[in-house]
């Protein structure tokens, strides 16, 4: 029986703030993606929940995350380029995720957004067996630094945006530098960083969606409890 989908708009501790986010599962999906941004307003109506639905079709739950409160996204726009501040919030997710009973065992990928490639790096690169694939859209994981990406050893998708020659170079360098014997490269034809064009949106959406149903691994089936063998079991005395 297929499960319907649960949304769930929750908040998650990380050190001293609240991080909106907005948590689609059900029992059966086969892994966890969290789709994570710098900033994003009204989640549930964002563009970013649209493009997680190409996710959920695959049968992949959701976490689509904004990383930044609206009180920092407003006071300070360079502190989304704060990629240790990043790095440390997507550990509080992942450990958030650890303690959620309904999501113990599931496989995780993470699709990052913009300059969240760069904290992903550098977590992959200090904990490579927490998450088993990434995609990184319009990126920069330039700023994670040349040793994580050196280090960087799962699969890896970087979708570039085709109209930023600004995002070219950085990407280029970044993808020759990673150390993943899975990794590939796509541009998204016509698009800007914010993928406004039409199709562009949804063009990334499905090259995610089928990098991570390649390269996520199935959930490993949960233990059953051994039926009592009762074949040889003496009778009730009378």
């Amino acid at each position: 029986m297929k499960f319907a989908l649960r949304h769930a708009d929750i908040r998650i501790q990380a050190e001293r703030v609240w991080l909106d986010a907005l948590l689609s599962h059900a029992p059966d999906v086969r892994g966890l993606i969290i789709q994570a941004a710098p900033y994003i307003s009204q989640l549930s109506e964002s563009r970013e929940n649209h493009a997680a639905r190409r996710l959920r079709e695959a049968g992949f739950g959701t976490l689509v995350v904004s990383m930044l409160t609206p009180y920092e996204e407003s006071r300070d726009p360079d502190v989304r380029y704060d990629v240790s501040l990043l790095t440390r919030r997507l550990q509080a997710l992942l450990t958030w995720i650890d303690q959620q009973p309904q999501l113990t065992g599931l496989p995780v990928g993470l699709l990052a957004i913009g300059t969240v490639a760069a904290a992903g790096v550098r977590h992959i690169a200090r904990e490579p067996e927490r998450i088993s694939a990434m995609t990184i859209r319009g990126g920069r994981a330039d700023l994670a630094g040349g040793e994580p990406l050196r280090r960087l050893s799962i699969p890896t998708l970087v979708l570039v945006p085709g109209s930023e020659p600004e995002l070219l170079g950085p990407n280029q360098q970044a993808y020759a530098l990673m150390g993943s014997q899975v990794k590939g490269w796509q541009e998204i034809p016509g698009a800007s960083a914010d993928l406004i064009e039409p199709g562009t949106l949804d063009f990334a959406a499905k090259a995610a969606s089928e990098w991570f149903s390649a390269h996520v691994p199935e959930p490993k089936p949960a233990e059953e409890t051994p039926a009592i063998d009762d074949t040889n079991t003496p009778p009730a005395a009378d």
